[in-house]
C-alpha cells in the first residue's frame, strides 16, 4: 500500500524507520494486546466503566500528555486540574503535521511518550493512523451533563457519526471578509476570488503546511462539477478550461495561484489581515478557521462569513480526540477525553472550544453562531475516500503551478 499523508512525508518515513509494527495473528503484537488489556481499551473496554476505579489508576500514573492543534488549553488544563487533583497535564501545541511526525519519530524510537491527540488530519487518521494501530479511538460511556455533576450515556448526546473517530469539536475552512468595509460579502462564487479585483488580496495559510487546506483544494476538485455550475450561473457562459487542465476545479485553483494568492504561515494573521479596522480595500481570506471569528471580540476585528457563496463557502473539517498506541498514562488518559467532550452547556472542558465559528458534536450543547446544519448546507464534508485516493494528484498540480 502507498503511504499519503499531505503536506508531509511522515507517515512514509514511519515504515522505513519501523514506526509500523510487524503485525502478528490478529492484527496486534503481544505488546499491544498486553498494553490494551491492562488499559482497559478497544476490545477490552467494558460497557459501563468504573469511574472512581479509572481516577485512582490515574493517581497512581501522575500525569497525562496531550499533544494540541489549538493554542486554547490553558483554561482547560487549570480547570482538568481543579477537576482531578493530583494529576499533572503536559500540553505541547502543535500542527497535526509535526503531531504525526513527533508520534512516528519516537514510536520508531521505542519511545511511547505521548496519551493524548487533538488533531484534525482526517484523511490520515482514518485511513493510517486508525488502521494500522497508531493511535486507538477510545469513546468513553459517559459524558458530563449540566454543570460537571451528572453522567449522561455519551450515544445520547453524541451521534454515531462523531464517534468513530471521536469528535471534539467542528470548524469550517472558509471565506472571509471584513464587514466594517463591505456592509455584506462582496463575492458571489468562489470564482469571483480569481477576477482582477481580487488580485494580491486573496490571503490563504499555505496549504503545505496544514493538511486541511490541501483539503480545500482536494474537495474543489472532486466537485468540478458543481464548480463550472457556480461559474456559468455567474458569468451567464459555460466555463471554458485552459489547455491540459481536466476539469474546472483544476481550472479554479489555477486561477487563483495566476491572481496572485497570498499564502501565509497561519490562518490567524490572515483573518487579522482581513479583519482588521479602518480598512479602505480589505483583502479576503480562503480557507481560514471559522472559530476566527471570536477575534471580533477578542482582538476588535471585523470579520465575517461570506455563507451565500456558491457553491459553497468552504469545507468543514473534524477535530480529533485520540488516545497514542501504548500511551504510558491511559488512565489519565480517559479522564481528559471526557473532561474535554465538556458538559451540556458546553463548559467544563469544552468552554475554551465553545466559540463562535465552532461547534461540538453533542447535540445538547447550542453553538453559538448558526447549526450543524448550516455545515452542511454551506460547506463540503471531506471525501476522505476520495481524498486518499486522489489528493495527492491535486497537490502535485498545486506544487506545479
Amino acid at each position: 500500500m502507498r503511504m499519503r499523508i499531505f503536506g508531509s512525508v511522515v507517515l512514509a518515513l514511519a515504515v522505513a524507520l519501523g514506526a509500523i509494527p510487524v503485525l502478528g495473528q490478529g492484527g496486534l503484537t503481544p505488546e499491544q494486546e498486553a498494553w490494551l488489556k491492562a488499559a482497559k481499551i478497544g476490545p477490552y473496554q467494558p460497557e459501563h466503566e468504573d469511574w472512581d476505579a479509572i481516577y485512582q489508576a490515574a493517581l497512581k500514573e501522575g500525569k497525562v500528555i496531550l499533544y494540541s492543534l489549538s493554542s486554547r488549553y490553558p483554561d482547560m488544563v487549570e480547570a482538568f486540574k481543579a477537576a482531578y487533583p493530583g494529576i499533572e497535564i503536559e500540553v505541547y501545541d502543535m500542527t497535526g503535521n509535526e503531531q504525526i511526525e513527533k508520534l512516528m519519530r519516537e514510536q520508531a524510537a521505542g519511545i511511547y511518550n505521548v496519551d493524548v491527540l487533538f488533531l484534525s488530519n482526517e484523511t490520515t487518521v482514518t485511513m493510517e493512523l486508525l488502521p494500522q494501530h497508531l493511535v486507538w479511538n477510545y469513546v468513553p460511556d459517559t459524558v458530563f451533563g449540566e454543570d460537571m455533576e451528572h453522567l449522561i450515556p455519551i450515544q445520547e448526546v453524541i451521534p454515531e457519526k462523531f464517534l468513530n473517530p471521536l469528535v471534539h469539536s467542528l470548524e469550517a475552512k472558509v471565506v472571509f471578509y471584513n464587514f466594517e468595509t463591505y456592509p455584506c460579502c462582496p463575492l458571489r462564487t468562489l470564482w469571483d476570488l480569481t477576477l482582477p479585483e481580487w488580485k494580491g488580496r486573496v490571503q490563504m495559510k499555505d496549504p503545505m503546511l496544514t493538511e486541511e487546506n490541501m483539503n480545500f483544494l482536494q474537495m474543489v476538485v472532486m466537485h468540478a462539477d458543481q464548480m463550472a455550475a457556480a461559474y456559468e450561473a455567474e458569468f451567464g457562459e459555460p466555463l471554458k478550461l485552459s489547455p491540459g487542465i481536466p476539469n474546472a476545479g483544476y481550472e479554479w485553483i489555477k486561477r487563483l495561484i495566476e491572481n496572485e494568492i497570498v499564502l501565509t504561515t497561519s490562518d490567524g494573521s490572515a483573518a487579522k489581515a482581513v479583519g482588521a479596522p479602518g480598512q479602505e480595500r480589505p483583502p479576503m481570506t480562503c480557507s481560514v478557521a471559522s472559530s476566527k471569528l471570536r477575534y471580533n471580540a477578542s482582538k476588535g476585528t471585523k470579520l465575517a462569513i461570506c455563507w451565500n457563496l456558491l457553491p459553497v463557502t468552504g469545507i468543514t473539517k473534524r477535530n480529533f480526540l485520540l488516545t497514542a498506541n501504548l500511551a504510558p498514562h491511559p488512565n489519565a488518559a480517559k479522564l481528559l477525553i471526557r473532561f474535554m467532550l465538556g458538559d451540556s452547556h458546553g463548559g467544563g472542558g469544552f468552554a475554551p472550544w465553545n466559540v463562535p465559528g465552532g461547534w461540538s458534536p453533542r447535540t445538547d450543547v447550542p453553538p453559538k453562531v448558526g447549526s450543524l446544519d448550516m455545515l452542511h448546507q454551506y460547506t463540503w464534508f471531506l471525501d476522505t475516500q476520495w481524498i486518499y485516493e486522489h489528493g495527492l494528484e491535486v497537490q502535485d498540480f498545486w506544487l506545479a503551478q
